[in-house]
């Protein structure tokens, strides 16, 4: 949910809620290790401030795993002056470009899973997760240099949908199914070749 109610997608929290489960129930993740934010407690501040100062550079160590995944809308550049990508956080938008710089600048791991779940093409659909139809967050740029690992729900040109069969993403879904394949032996790049057509 969010501030302005006309915004709110079905199944964002759901999405949150489920994957913070797999991890910690199926992946292996200590519970003081997951931290979850959702609804009002996913603000611009609350986010930036678990990830940049509270919490996450105080647990992960240089050689962790840290994994981060988000659930949303997308702006479009092109909303911007400045041509900034953002993520809708409960009240306001959140600029991609503070999530990585907080994220290169914070953390001290070089082991980095950005999963975003939200439209990269912006389409207004019902049912689809972004804010307009034009060019949308472009998970390559965010990559570039930073030794991350992004895996996006969509490329910049296409839609993220919520399912009609069952209260999920399709993104989501798919991918906790994809991790479930061998269980604790699947590997990352197994989960996403074995999603990638389900999601398309």
């Amino acid at each position: 949910n969010f501030q302005d109610s006309k915004l709110n997608l079905h199944y964002p929290a759901k999405d949150a809620e489920d994957f913070y489960s797999y991890l910690l129930k199926e992946g292996n993740f200590a519970a003081d290790h997951v931290k979850l934010l959702v609804n009002e407690k996913a603000t611009r501040a609350n986010i930036l401030s678990e990830l940049g100062d509270k919490w996450l550079p105080r647990v992960a160590n240089p050689d962790d795993l840290v994994l981060i995944y988000i659930s949303s809308h997308g702006s479009a550049s092109d909303m911007d002056i400045g041509g900034v990508n953002y993520l809708l956080a409960y009240a306001s938008g959140l600029p991609m470009q503070d999530l990585t710089r907080i994220i290169k600048g914070r953390v001290h791991s070089d082991r980095v899973v950005l999963v975003l779940d939200a439209c990269h093409s912006g389409a207004a659909d019902p049912g689809a997760k972004g804010l307009l139809r034009q060019g949308n967050l472009d998970a390559a740029e965010l990559a570039q240099g930073t030794g991350q690992l992004v895996i996006s729900s969509s490329q910049p040109s296409q839609v993220s949908w919520e399912s009609k069969q069952y209260k999920n993403s399709v993104f989501t879904r798919c991918l906790i199914e994809s991790l479930r394949t061998k269980g604790s032996a699947t590997t990352l790049g197994e989960a996403f070749n074995n999603m990638k057509s389900k999601v398309q």
